[in-house]
């Protein structure tokens, strides 16, 4: 079951947001939703990357690459 919390929001804020979401989000939780997920999944996304070259950059001083 999932939990959910309250988000407090300027109210000319949601305004704009639900001028904007018409057609592409039912309402303005599920586009919140949406946004805070890609966030997150693009910094994970840039954490990898920077891992990876980290390893690269290690590989690379030992000799391997």
């Amino acid at each position: 079951m999932t939990q959910y919390r309250m988000v407090r929001l300027p109210e000319d804020l949601c305004v704009e947001a639900e001028k904007w979401l018409t057609g592409r989000f039912e309402n303005l939780e599920t586009m919140v939703c949406f946004l805070v997920r890609e966030m997150i999944r693009e910094d994970a996304n840039k954490l990898d990357q920077a891992e990876e070259q980290l390893i690269q950059q290690r590989l690379r001083e030992l000799g391997y690459i």
